[in-house]
């Protein structure tokens, strides 16, 4: 705003206003104290306005019939959740009718568990719906990828509730160095085997310095987090016992940086999941349930 497109007459009224609020006599002065009034006026309306407009934008999506159309048109990412929170798929909304949605599969997480007919929650990014933050919705499954005619796509219902839900308790961490990290897997219930597991031989291994014909050097760690971990095993060294919801005995060696050792920890827990890869390798899911503590004189595992 320039103080000379304002017509003679304002600009006589506004420097004598400026001269007698401030006490200002020289002219000259006043015409530029009141050219950087009239700048920071522009500067707060400009504000004020752009208040408004992202006011607006927080308005339309108050409405909770907008949000699947917005999901689908940012594209944003949705976790479909089993009964425990825990995330089986990633996929978008490809179509949010009034009565139906389609979610196309990006990424595999865990076996969908739910049925035709079952009622299931997905989570997305926080959104703002009648003055209070959501994060999902429940929907009905009316195709999955297995009954369905695609089998990289879901059809659901339209929302039938929206809630706030709490993320995922654990955070997954990439494993990118397998050097610092060797993995003993034994399909054995922790309450009743009776296995001295700190001697035995694994049933499954990852260790990429293993140089004997136990295949553990071609095995990896995926992501490990507080609940879980996820490793690629090959399928020749795939124990046949190796089953969902099998029972496990879990050793992790951790290599400790400050200490420059291997130090170990020791869990039971579940197989979540099983998904067979290319080029031969299963992906396998692991759920941890108990922590256990190695008793180095007699050699036995304290757990809980």
């Amino acid at each position: 705003m320039n103080i000379a497109t304002l017509p003679e007459s304002l600009q006589a009224l506004a420097l004598g206003l400026v001269q007698n609020i401030f006490g200002i006599q020289d002219l000259l002065f006043a015409k530029y104290l009141l050219a950087g009034l009239l700048v920071i006026l522009a500067i707060v309306l400009f504000l004020l306005a752009l208040r408004v407009m992202r006011s607006d934008d927080k308005q339309e999506l108050a409405q909770e019939k907008h949000i699947p159309q917005t999901l689908s048109h940012e594209g944003m990412t949705l976790e479909l959740c089993d009964k425990n929170n825990t995330p089986s798929v990633r996929c978008v909304i490809t179509r949010a009718g009034r009565r139906k949605m389609k979610c196309d599969i990006v990424e595999r997480l865990d076996t969908i568990k739910a049925s035709e007919g079952d009622e299931v929650t997905f989570v997305f990014p926080p959104l703002l719906a009648a003055g209070r933050k959501v994060n999902a919705f429940r929907a009905t499954l009316m195709e999955s990828d297995i009954s369905g005619r695609r089998t990289d796509q879901l059809t659901l219902s339209a929302p039938l509730e929206y809630t706030l839900l709490k993320r995922r308790k654990h955070g997954r961490k990439k494993v990118v160095d397998q050097q610092f990290i060797r993995v003993k897997v034994w399909m054995a219930d922790s309450r009743t085997s009776a296995i001295q597991f700190q001697d035995a031989v694994p049933d499954i291994g990852v260790n990429s310095y293993a140089q004997d014909q136990s295949g553990h050097d071609t095995n990896s760690v995926i992501n490990i987090s507080k609940g879980g971990i996820a490793l690629q095993v090959r399928n020749q060294v795939l124990p046949s016992m190796c089953v969902v919801a099998a029972p496990v005995v879990i050793s992790i060696f951790m290599f400790n940086f400050k200490e420059k050792v291997f130090r170990p920890y020791w869990y039971a827990g579940e197989v979540r999941s099983m998904e067979e890869r290319d080029e031969g390798y299963t992906r396998l899911g692991i759920s941890f349930n108990d922590a256990g503590r190695m008793d180095e004189d007699t050699g036995s595992i304290h757990w809980g």
